[in-house]
Parts: C-alpha cells; structure tokens; sequence
C-alpha cells in the first residue's frame, strides 16, 4: 500500500498543478488581468485540461485498477508533458512526452480489452487510441483546432464506455446496443474525414456525439438512482445534466456545419462539451473514484450539489455570451466555470480531512438547507 502511494501522490499533484495552471490559462484567454509567467501559458489552456488534468486522472484510476507500476509512468507522462509547455519549454521537450503517456494509456486499455473483450473496452481503447492520434497529428504540426476531433472523441468515447458498463445491470436488447455500436463507428469516422475535410468530419462526429447523447440519456442506469438519496441521487443529475450538455454541443455543432476554428462560436461549442459535458461526468464520478485512488473514505454530504449548480448556470451563461456578443457575460461567466471546478476540490478536499459529522456540524447554516 505505501509503495502505491508513493506513485499515486505525486501524480496527483502534478494533475492539481495542470488544474491551476490550466484554468488560470483560461482566464487569461477571457481577457482577466492576471500575472503572466509565461506567454505559452494561455496557449497551453486545451492540452493542460485535456492531456495535464483529464488523460491524467484516467490514466491513474486505470493504474490503480490495474496495479502495474509501469502504468503509473502514462499520467506521470501527460501531466508532465502539459507543464512543460504551459512553462515554456520547447515543443520538442513537451509534446513527445504527450505522445509517449498517450500511448501508454492506450496500451492499458488494450490489456483491459485482451482480458475481457466486450463492447464497452473496445470503446475504452478506442478513445485511448483518439488521444494518441491527436498528440501525433499536434507533434507533426497541426494546429490546436484540428485536434478537438481526436481530444473530444477521447473524452466522449471513454466516458460513454464506462457509463454502457454499468447497463449490464439492466437489460438492454441487441438492436439498442448495435445503436451505441454504430455511434462509436460514426465517431471514428468522422475523426478519419476531419482529415481530408475539416466540417464534414466534424458534422458526422457531432452526428455520432448526438446519437451517444441520446442513447446515454435513454439507458443510462442514473434515472434510476434519481429516487435514491444521498451519492446515487448526486451522481444521477451530474449525469443527466452531462448527457443535455453534449446533445447541446452537438446541435451547435450540427447548426453552424462543423467546429469553427476560432471566435466566439468555437468558443460555445468546444465548451458545451468540454466543460458542460465533461466536468459534469467528472463531478458525478469523482466523489466514487477518489476513494479508490486515494486510499480514503470519502462520505458524501450535500454540500458537493454546489459545484455543478454553478457550473451548469455558469456554462449556459457563457453559450449564450458566445452567441449572443455579450463580451463581458462571457467573462464573468468563465470565471464562474472556474469557480465552479475549484469548490468541488475545496468541497471535496475538506471531507476527505474532516470527519463526517464534523463537517455536517460545522456547515449547518442556512446555506446548507439550499442542497437537497
């Protein structure tokens, strides 16, 4: 166990170091005056979110899962990857580093699919293997916006197979599945035409994100667990919450004909998914996954209900800014999307180092009564 340990925290600390400088990058996009280290800073926001904060945390819970120490070098290698470019290292120093925990993350989802071959792994390595691509295809010098195809289907593919793991406990028919079956294909697919053409690949992924959407929504065991108190009815509208978001974002998608490559509608669209999706399966799998990475209970208390209110208010103000023109909306939004992220860490934080009734005792104030 201590032998764990001493890879899993440094690990995580690199990630929560992504995670400040990811979002203070992000601010400084929206226009907030805060200190410049470094003018890569701003520019690295998408990879130190996508590679530095989220292929880093699912690489280690896989690590974990798994219990091979050599695994535990592909979040190590994500997260280091993403500082050294948010500091200002060459690309040459940052980028393979991104390939290489890239593709040690893919090669844990190949032994996961070897040793239990089904639909659901097949789709974990699948979005593994989008992460890889997408670090290639920016190591030969592709620009950040065509790699949203390859980061996104990443994060949706891998996300949706762990959610059509849980279906297991109800049943689901051939046909349903063959569904999520061919919007995993159409996924694929449109990575592969993003390549030859740029809006045909997109609509086709949004066509695939939408089919995703639908079906998640449909079948997800979550609108069971909306009855059950406590985790299962937290976990449930952070779910179902995601699922609106990435229906959301493919339709701006499908709207506009494909991902626009700057502005404020590329804006609305990488962050309904990105933000309004992600962070929102985030929110609903952390307080479950945590306890497994860590080593230490995590009891739930409705306080963590604040976090992804703001967050989806703050989102939706932010879409709508985009699209709108309201420039300084879209910035006190963004900042909110923020505040949003970091009071899940602090809510989170202080009931892993508080006890329980401690914590319940010391927030009984009117506030506490808001959170069902």
């Amino acid at each position: 166990m201590g032998e764990r340990s001493a890879l899993r925290f440094p690990t995580i600390l690199l990630g929560l170091v992504c995670l400040v400088l990811g979002l203070w990058a992000g601010l400084l996009r929206l226009g907030w005056g805060l200190p410049i280290p470094d003018p890569s800073l701003a520019e690295a926001h998408g990879t130190l979110m996508v590679n530095g904060v989220l292929a880093t945390l699912i690489g280690l819970e896989r690590a974990v899962a798994l219990g091979r120490r050599s695994f535990y070098s592909a979040p190590a290698m994500t997260a280091a990857g993403s500082i050294a470019l948010a500091v200002g290292l060459p690309g040459s120093e940052g980028i393979p580093l991104l390939v290489l925990g890239s593709a040690v993350t893919l090669a844990m989802f190949l032994v996961i699919l070897r040793r239990l071959p089904a639909i659901h792994t097949l789709a974990l390595a699948s979005g593994a293997a989008c992460l890889v691509a997408g670090n290639l295809l920016w190591w030969n010098g592709a620009d950040i916006p065509l790699l949203i195809p390859w980061w996104g289907s990443f994060l949706v593919l891998v996300i949706a197979a762990e959610r059509l793991e849980l279906t297991r406990i109800v049943r689901i028919s051939r046909q349903r599945r063959a569904i999520f079956v061919g919007g995993l294909g159409l996924d694929l697919m449109g990575c592969v035409l993003s390549l030859e053409s740029f809006s045909l690949g997109c609509v086709v992924l949004a066509l695939s994100w939408a089919i995703l959407a639908t079906w998640l929504l449909i079948h997800d065991v979550a609108w069971m667990n909306l009855s059950r108190p406590g985790l299962p009815r937290f976990t449930a509208v952070c779910l179902i919450a995601g699922y609106g978001w990435l229906a959301a974002g493919s339709l701006l998608i499908l709207g506009f004909g494909g991902i626009e490559t700057n502005g404020l509608v590329y804006d609305a669209q990488l962050h309904a998914v990105f933000l309004g999706f992600v962070l929102s399966l985030v929110f609903a799998h952390a307080p479950i996954i945590l306890p497994a990475v860590t080593g230490r209970p995590l009891p739930f208390h409705p306080v963590l209900y604040a976090a992804p209110v703001i967050l989806n208010i703050s989102v939706a103000a932010r879409v709508l800014a985009d699209l709108k023109g309201y420039y300084l909306l879209r910035e006190w939004a963004g900042l909110f999307n923020a505040v949003a992220i970091f009071l899940f860490g602090l809510c989170l934080l202080a009931i892993l180092l508080i006890d329980g009734s401690n914590l319940r005792r010391a927030l009984q104030t009117g506030a506490s009564g808001f959170f069902p």
